[in-house]
């Protein structure tokens, strides 16, 4: 079955990410900078080496952690869950209070103060709540919305192509990414929590349309497909003969609204 819907929740506070529609598959493939070492916050992880002075297992070096991404792409880990780290030295400079806010973080998989720690210069905490539900905390924000773009972009293109048959071949079409500026003038409603409706099937009048729908941070409407008697509050519109994006926003009035 074709994934048909994407829900966002941006938590301005924390930097945080929640979305359901998402996994740690997307993350490794659309997330350009990448981790240069992973302590592994899961107390019953087996990969990796053991650092003696925090207590947790880390994945050093850029290669290995590659290698720790194709892994978990190809088997099933329960309670994913790590953050990077820029050098295993400074892992030595922990405190025992900062010892205690990670592990802290890796048991309730909420920041106690900051997500992001000084000796560890991290640039993202992962947790897969679920195999189809995560929540990133993000340095820079601008790396989920390269990370969004790409995953629209993918599941467009998934959509148009529809189910393939016996007499029925995929076509090969390529969707663009959704432009930065598209995304950026979500941020705001991504505060309230949206839903990327991907229903439809195929192209219609040469263009595929995916409405936008305002949710709050309610995954419970998402489940149960609520989602669509919820106030849209745009439209994604993508035109296969011009090969563009553009965006048509509705009306809607939100304390949240600050871009």
């Amino acid at each position: 079955m074709l994934q048909d819907y994407l829900y966002v929740h941006f938590d301005g506070i924390s930097n945080s990410i929640l979305t359901k529609g998402m996994n740690h598959r997307d993350f490794n493939r659309y997330t350009t900078h990448r981790p240069e070492n992973l302590l592994l916050l899961n107390p019953y992880e087996r990969e990796g080496e053991y650092e003696p002075h925090t207590g947790f297992r880390v994945i050093r070096g850029h290669e290995n952690v590659e290698q720790y991404f194709s892994l978990v792409e190809n088997k099933e880990v329960n309670d994913l869950k790590w953050i990077d780290f820029k050098e295993y030295e400074m892992l030595q400079r922990l405190t025992p209070n900062e010892i205690s806010e990670l592990l802290y973080f890796g048991h309730m998989k909420n920041q106690l103060r900051s997500p992001f720690f000084y000796q560890l210069q991290n640039s993202f905490a992962f947790f897969e709540l679920t195999k189809k539900t995560t929540k990133i905390y993000y340095r820079d924000i601008e790396d989920f919305y390269d990370m969004l773009a790409k995953k629209i972009s993918c599941l467009t293109t998934q959509q148009i192509k529809g189910t393939p048959s016996f007499f029925k071949r995929r076509q090969n079409i390529l969707v663009p990414e959704v432009p930065n500026d598209i995304i950026k003038s979500l941020k705001g409603t991504m505060q309230e929590g949206i839903v990327f409706n991907f229903s439809q099937i195929g192209l219609e009048n040469d263009e595929y349309v995916v409405p936008i729908h305002v949710v709050e941070d309610n995954l419970r409407k998402v489940e149960n497909y609520h989602f669509k008697q919820e106030y849209k509050i745009g439209t994604l519109i993508y035109s296969k003969e011009a090969g563009v994006w553009r965006i048509v926003k509705e009306e809607f009035e939100s304390i949240l609204l600050t871009q």
